[in-house]
């Protein structure tokens, strides 16, 4: 089929993000057939998809049944369907003209067709009701049809819920036409019949992918929307919503902030007194649910302190700390971020706290701090992501070169006391000084993985230097069984074959090879690694 539109349309329709990824799934795609109106393909990674591919004017547009295309996305698959499209060969059979030859057909095979095809598409069927009732929306006939696409009848595996996700959309689409075509009170009880349904199965399904999670915000979504469109009682509503949270799945989050203008001030008051009355009951097991709601009335009244208050009732947790040291930081209140962040620090040494902690000194011109602090965890432990923090803010704070040598000190100074140099070797390979990294090993040693990291830098300019150092580090690959050490021994003698060819060393090199498969014939596995290598 040929493509209606180029490569920049689907860049424009995915975001520069989704379309990068998506030239990854190009080869994910299969059986791509025609529609009326675009093309329909399969798309296979870690789950399954079905994606549709459309006209709309001259717009391209998409849908398809991952987590990220539920929520009405143009995503990675699209974009990988589009490209299958576009890289199509250019000389393709003419497409059939469809409308010419449906009107070349009388009333009676029309109908004909549209029935045959209604009967194999609950979707279609539904369309077509809603358009026969004409003013009036068949409710008892789309409440019979919801029930049946919405109800799992006992665990549902992997494809069993790709399956019932793709009901759920279905259903949910004919609800939304009727809240676009001006029938909200008659589409709001089933969107929230829809609600409890998908939430009730939820616990009794492989969810992995994610694709019932997005239909469900997508009906939280619809239901909102039927719900201020035509509204219902709002003390009725506050308790619906209370009750739904509280006993829930929990997952994903039904927002508070999508209902409040529906609710009123009644309904809210409302849910307040609810809320307030699950706290006081203090329920073990619905502690953190009745947090998490106390927590989202604050951020609806915009109560800072409130949500800084019921954070607070989390410490010593160091999520706690990092929480509200965000929350300050993002409202703007860098003093008070600076002074938790500080606590959690002191309390819990998270590095997530003490790098927000970091960025707020930096923030509030207090770069010293930040420096003292970034030294301060190198010294408590002398560690190669501990220098690099350090370089990093001390770089975004002018200080580096000052601070490079003093830094470099901690780590030679630990290598001196007995342990290994992957630190100091790595610290100094990250600051593209590979000759210091190189010395640094030689003279102090260093694991494998350090060792083979310098080795590759130093192979490419001294590879006869390197040689002895990887021989031996094959060796120690090989104390090793299984199908991981065998790949890795493949991979290093690959590379030590490169290396040996280029200092004249390839017959030691065969020489090896030819050890190796006398010494361990009776691992076939490795043998067979070594002959796909042609080793």
């Amino acid at each position: 089929m040929t493509a209606w539109f180029g490569e920049d349309d689907l860049r424009e329709a995915a975001g520069e993000s989704s379309y990068q990824r998506g030239r990854d799934y190009v080869g994910a795609v299969e059986d791509v057939q025609p529609t009326a109106l675009g093309v329909r393909a399969v798309v296979r990674g870690s789950a399954t998809y079905e994606v549709w591919l459309g006209r709309d004017g001259g717009r391209v547009v998409g849908e398809c049944g991952c987590p990220f295309g539920a929520d009405g996305n143009f995503c990675k698959h699209c974009v990988a369907v589009g490209l299958v499209l576009l890289a199509g060969e250019p000389a393709r059979a003419a497409e059939v003209d469809l409308g010419a030859y449906l009107r070349t057909l009388d009333q009676g095979e029309l109908v004909g067709l549209v029935l045959e095809q209604a009967e194999r598409d609950p979707a279609l069927y539904r369309k077509l009701t809603l358009r026969a009732a004409g003013g009036t929306p068949p409710v008892a006939v789309l409440r019979r049809q919801l029930d049946e696409a919405l109800r799992a009848r006992g665990y549902l595996d992997h494809q069993a819920t790709l399956d019932y996700a793709r009901r759920a959309r279905d259903m949910l689409a004919t609800i939304a036409e009727l809240v676009g075509s001006g029938h909200a009170a008659e589409a709001r009880p089933l969107a929230r019949s829809a609600v409890e349904a998908i939430t009730a199965e939820m616990a009794t399904m492989d969810d992995s992918t994610g694709a019932v999670v997005g239909v469900c915000r997508r009906a939280f979504s619809l239901y909102a929307k039927a719900c201020a469109a035509a509204r219902p009682n709002q003390d009725k509503l506050a308790g619906w919503i209370f009750r739904l949270k509280l006993d829930g799945p929990g997952w994903p989050t039904l927002e508070l902030a999508d209902f409040v203008e529906t609710l009123g001030a009644s309904g809210m008051d409302t849910y307040r007194a609810l809320v307030r009355g699950a706290w006081q009951e203090a329920r073990p097991d619905k502690v953190a649910v009745v947090r998490a709601m106390r927590e989202q009335l604050a951020t609806v009244d915009g109560d800072l302190d409130a949500r800084v208050d019921i954070l607070a009732e989390n410490v010593p947790n160091p999520k706690a700390f990092l929480d509200i040291a965000t929350l300050l930081r993002d409202a703007g209140e860098l003093a008070g971020a600076i002074r938790w962040a500080e606590r959690g620090v002191e309390e819990t040494g998270d590095p997530r706290v003490a790098d927000v902690l970091v960025r707020s000194y930096v923030d509030a011109g207090r770069p010293a701090d930040a420096v003292a602090l970034r030294t301060a965890a190198l010294l408590a432990a002398p560690a190669r992501p501990a220098y690099a923090n350090l370089r990093a803010t001390a770089e975004l704070c002018g200080d580096w070169p000052a601070a490079r040598e003093a830094a470099l000190d901690v780590l030679r100074a630990a290598a001196e006391a007995g342990a290994c140099a992957d630190e100091l070797v790595g610290a100094l390979l990250d600051d593209g000084e590979p000759a210091q990294a190189w010395q640094a090993a030689e003279k102090h040693g260093c694991g494998d993985r350090a060792w083979l990291e310098v080795a590759r830098t130093r192979g490419a300019a001294h590879p006869a230097e390197v040689l002895a150092g990887w021989r031996d580090a094959v060796r120690r690959c090989l104390r090793r069984s299984g199908r991981d050490a065998h790949r890795e021994a493949g991979i290093l003698l690959e590379e030590l074959r490169d290396l040996s060819a280029g200092c004249a060393e390839e017959e030691s090199f065969h020489a090896l090879v030819a050890e190796i498969r006398t010494r361990y014939q009776r691992r076939p596995t490795l043998l067979a690694e070594l002959s796909r290598r042609g080793l």
